[in-house]
């Protein structure tokens, strides 16, 4: 009796109402109802009850798992197996929309069974050259290895045991289908039974196409591969259950940068551009080597031009290695708001530290910050950044009383008999770059070292990596700054510095010493103890109360540009001051004047009638649709079926803007071709063929290339002034046996003498 085909069961383009032929060859015996592999299915293709194989398979899967379209390259389609799912056993006269398919569902059988698959052989048509049969085999087929001797320096790879196995599909063309021509079930191996280990079977350790898009996110924000299997070990109950382990997750995100590494500075300078069209005024410079690498990089944005005026009194400059492919070192310009958090004012990279990179990176930063001199600046004990500084940034201060020092310094090297060693006398020649005592009058606010830099660059290496290429620093640097700028606006300043120095008023009192032209001399000192931020020592106050000027030998006005404590008791002391003087209010603390332009990533007022730019209405739909979508990704994630719904519209909407966009792009294309008609006198065909002259900055962007890959990793050696615990010579271990330094226990006489005492191997035991 023939099979009635009123309708038809489809799974993925699977027709599962085919009738199956025979389990493990071509040809059918007529009249008995096929077996697939215990699996009885009668004439009309509806099954007749499961074999004990197959209640044991039912058993087994009770797990959701994800499976692999390909088993080759890792990049292949995938999708999730729901929860308990028992695929049907494959037969003979199944019918699939394309081989891709037929290897998918195969491979979901091979999960649920316990093996790998891997493509064995594909064939083309001589009619007309196209794939017309494919063979998907057990990844245990083929002659068992010789054992061979592995050479000592050889790769340690995981090899796959081969047995012979004879398990196979095979799919023929058949019309526009694909046909299952032939199915061999029996392995000549164990296969796993095991959930947890069936991740690690070749054809199944892949990730599925949806959570490819969620790591890629995880990875945009510098989670390791380690952290990216923990999340993904939350989300799906326990990291057995994750498909995949942390090997291929980190394989899958280190080829992710290796287009970005191989056309970096080319789309590094576009991406440049891209910005400028919505900062004008942001600015980029690069210099080439003479085979056209980069050699040097230079940036800054518009929002740190504009406030650099309100913060040039101090600038803290350091490099930090260990950021990008190229081991070039990174150098931030970094500055203090009127918050006292640092922000970026640019940052560049060099080739080396020389001082040739250091002045050509100096005087970018003029350039684009429009020749105003940094007032003073803080770096650390670099030469090349010296001399660099001395040329570029002209009458910069680089970098107790005078006295003090000279004395101290005097009894310390008498103390310690250091008088002739070099590394003392280069320091003392170094004294105007890091003794207080020579720049106590210049703006350093709460600074005495480089750690503003020193700290920017351990955050910053929390966002990129070693080998990163420039474009993925540069997306990386900007997640930074947006993140200054967030805790920014989100950071009310409540003058924690000041009321510090108010409460230490309590620890002092004053002594009355002298008196001086138009004021008077005092004394300050502490009532018991220490006080935070000055020890225990007494400072000197000149008061000049008629013109309100309170000179402390502590310097804090000059060099972190806020009243000191000893100032302010010697005002209540003499009891005649009504209010703060005006001069010690210093505007770079202060919030702007109305006449100074907001940053422009600050929302403003719009006069009425007034339109938002572009850029805002731009900003403000992405918002509104972030929220819209989040809200609405709540019910789309309830199932599979919603799921489904949410990427068929998805599909459609990503359809339908590429018609739009396609259509204006024609629509402009037409309006450029009525501007400027084809010319169709030939007499005029050479001047019309004249292509359009680029600008400068544009022939330079297309012949830069990647600077040169670094032979070496890691940070170069460092050419700094040691300190006295890195000078300390290396304590002398002491052998085991007579516990005396200079020799082990392999040379020791005393073991010598009596080797059966001290023997070696229990030594070492």
């Amino acid at each position: 009796m023939p099979r009635a085909r009123g309708f038809e069961y489809w799974f993925g383009g699977i027709d599962l109402n085919a009738t199956p032929e025979a389990s493990t060859s071509t040809d059918q015996h007529a009249g008995q109802p096929p077996e697939v592999g215990g699996h009885r299915v009668d004439p009309q293709g509806d099954e007749a009850g499961p074999s004990n194989n197959d209640q044991q398979a039912d058993s087994r899967a009770r797990t959701g798992v994800t499976l692999s379209s390909e088993e080759s390259d890792g990049e292949a389609e995938v999708e999730s197996t729901p929860e308990g799912y028992v695929p049907k056993v494959p037969f003979v006269g199944m019918m699939f929309d394309t081989p891709d398919l037929a290897l998918q569902y195969y491979n979901r059988y091979a999960h649920h069974v316990g093996f790998s698959v891997k493509i064995e052989s594909s064939r083309r048509c001589a009619k007309d050259g196209e794939l017309d049969k494919f063979v998907y085999v057990c990844n245990k087929s083929g002659k068992p290895r010789e054992e061979e001797a592995i050479p000592v320096k050889q790769r340690n790879r995981k090899l796959t045991v081969l047995t012979d196995c004879k398990a196979k599909l095979r799919v023929k063309r058949d019309g526009a289908r694909w046909k299952v021509t032939q199915f061999v079930e029996v392995h000549t191996h164990e296969v796993i039974d095991k959930f947890a280990l069936k991740k690690y079977l070749r054809s199944h350790n892949k990730i599925p196409a949806e959570e490819k898009k969620f790591i890629d996110l995880l990875h945009e924000v510098n989670l390791t591969s380690g952290r990216i299997m923990e999340i993904m070990g939350e989300l799906y109950g326990s990291k057995q259950n994750v498909p995949y382990n942390s090997k291929i997750v980190s394989n899958y995100t280190a080829k992710l940068g290796n287009y970005d590494r191989i056309k970096d500075i080319p789309e590094l300078l576009e991406y440049f551009e891209e910005i400028k069209k919505d900062d004008p005024r942001f600015f980029y410079k690069f210099k080439l080597d003479a085979e056209n690498k980069v050699e040097n990089l230079f940036w800054v944005d518009s929002k740190a031009r504009d406030v650099y005026p309100l913060y040039n009194d101090c600038i803290s400059f350091d490099i930090t290695f260990m950021t990008n492919q190229y081991s070039m070192p990174c150098a931030p310009f970094i500055g203090i708001n009127r918050y006292g958090q640092s922000i970026q004012l640019g940052c560049g990279f060099v080739r080396n530290e020389s001082s040739v990179n250091f002045v050509w990176l100096f005087e970018r930063f003029l350039e684009a910050m429009d020749g105003l001199h940094p007032l003073n600046i803080i770096t650390d004990q670099d030469a090349a950044i010296r001399t660099a500084i001395l040329i570029v940034f002209i009458g910069i201060i680089h970098s107790m009383t005078l006295e003090e020092f000279e004395q101290r310094w005097e009894n310390m090297v008498e103390t310690h008999g250091v008088a002739d060693n070099t590394h003392f006398l280069d320091l003392y020649d170094l004294r105007e770059y890091f003794v207080p005592g020579y720049f106590r009058h210049r703006f350093f606010p709460f600074l005495q070292t480089t750690s503003r830099s020193e700290g920017f660059n351990a955050v910053l290496k929390q966002y990129v990596h070693p080998h990163d290429s420039l474009v993925r620093f540069f997306k990386q640097y900007m997640k930074l700054h947006e993140r200054i700028d967030i805790t920014k606006d989100a950071h009310e300043f409540d003058g924690d510095e000041k009321k510090l120095e108010l409460r230490n008023i309590t620890s002092y009192n004053v002594r009355d010493i002298g008196v001086i032209e138009k004021g008077s001399i005092h004394e300050v000192f502490p009532i018991q103890g220490s006080v935070r931020g000055y020890g225990r020592r007494s400072y000197r106050v000149d008061a000049n109360v008629a013109n309100g000027i309170y000179n402390c030998e502590c310097c804090k006005i000059n060099r972190d540009g806020i009243l000191c404590c000893h100032a302010m008791k010697v005002m209540s002391h003499l009891g005649m001051v009504t209010k703060y003087p005006e001069h010690y209010i210093l505007p770079r603390w202060c919030l702007p004047p109305p006449d100074i332009v907001a940053p422009r990533d600050e929302r403003q007022e719009k006069p009425v009638g007034q339109k938002l730019s572009r850029k805002d209405m731009r900003l403000l739909r992405y918002g509104n649709l972030c929220s819209d979508f989040a809200t609405l990704a709540v019910g789309l994630a309830a199932s599979e079926k919603t799921n489904e719904i949410a990427e068929r519209h998805m599909r459609a909407m990503e359809k339908e803007i590429a018609d739009m966009k396609k259509a204006a792009a024609d629509a402009l294309k037409k309006r450029k071709s009525a501007k400027h008609p084809v010319n169709t006198n030939p007499a005029n065909d050479s001047q019309e063929s004249v292509p359009m002259e680029e600008d400068a900055a544009t022939v330079e962007n297309r012949k830069a290339r990647n600077p040169p890959m670094s032979a070496t990793e890691g940070r170069p050696g460092s050419k700094r002034k040691k300190g006295g615990l890195q000078l300390q010579k290396p304590k002398q271990g002491l052998c085991g046996v007579c516990k005396q330094p200079g020799h082990d226990a392999r040379t020791c006489e005393v073991r010598l003498a009596n080797p059966e005492k001290y023997s070696l191997l229990g030594l070492f035991r």
